[in-house]
């Protein structure tokens, strides 16, 4: 059953978390962070839609299988998994992350939520 209301929630909250870490200047010190937080504003986009369309993700990993699946977005699937790779290898295992992949992910993830946008329902 789709939920309008949580959907519309992680939307505001995902383009929050995007534009907050746009906003944090980047360094040795601050790139994990920034990673995290764009990282999180793709992944609540991400459930956003699949709220919006009835489903509900009890795990980072399905959410790769829906934008595969049921979105037919197989390119953006790939990247959601790279990204969520990287993230986990900071927060679970202390991997450090190069300030040009940040840099990257600043660029390419707003570019994804954008491509994502012709999924949602008005």
């Amino acid at each position: 059953m789709p939920n309008k209301t949580r959907a519309a929630s992680l939307f505001k909250s995902s383009i929050q978390a995007i534009e907050t870490a746009k906003e944090i200047p980047l360094n040795v010190k601050t790139s994990k962070t920034i990673l995290r937080e764009l990282y999180e504003g793709l992944r609540e986009y991400c459930e956003a839609i699949g709220y919006q369309k009835g489903y509900k993700f009890l795990d980072h990993e399905s959410i790769g299988f829906f934008l595969r699946d049921i979105l037919k977005k197989q390119s953006l699937s790939k990247k959601f998994d790279r990204y969520r790779k990287l993230r986990n290898g900071i927060n679970y295992y202390g991997k450090d992350i190069d300030i040009e992949t940040v840099k990257e992910a600043a660029t390419e993830i707003p570019a994804l939520v954008t491509a994502l946008k012709s999924n949602i329902i008005k």
